[in-house]
């Protein structure tokens, strides 16, 4: 039984992903004088995958606090207030290596 919820969880998993992936392509069909042009469709493309590095380097210590983690964090938020998540991304790689040298 609980293989077959398994396989079911992840079969939803599965759909829900694939329809995800072709949400814009929907939308962007409906209103194509509207659409964005390759090049932005790459750079946001580029800006999602910065959000996810940025996620990554918010939580690489999971199992214990981490105050520098709880910084980038905390300031992550603030940055990607102003700057691009790929800026951003940028900022807190530097402030992490910086901090963490220090630290030792």
């Amino acid at each position: 039984m609980k293989r077959v919820l398994f396989v079911l969880a992840v079969s939803i998993f599965c759909c829900t992903a694939a329809a995800n992936t072709a949400m814009y392509s929907q939308v962007a069909s409906q209103y194509p004088e509207n659409a964005l042009s390759t090049e932005q469709i790459t750079n946001a493309a580029m800006q999602g995958e910065c959000l996810v590095q940025i996620k990554e380097l918010t939580f690489k210590k999971k199992n214990d606090f981490d105050p520098i983690s709880e910084w980038i964090n905390y300031r992550s938020v603030s940055l990607l207030e102003k700057y691009s998540p790929c800026e951003t991304l940028i900022m807190l790689e530097v402030a992490n290596k910086q901090l963490r040298k220090h630290s030792k």
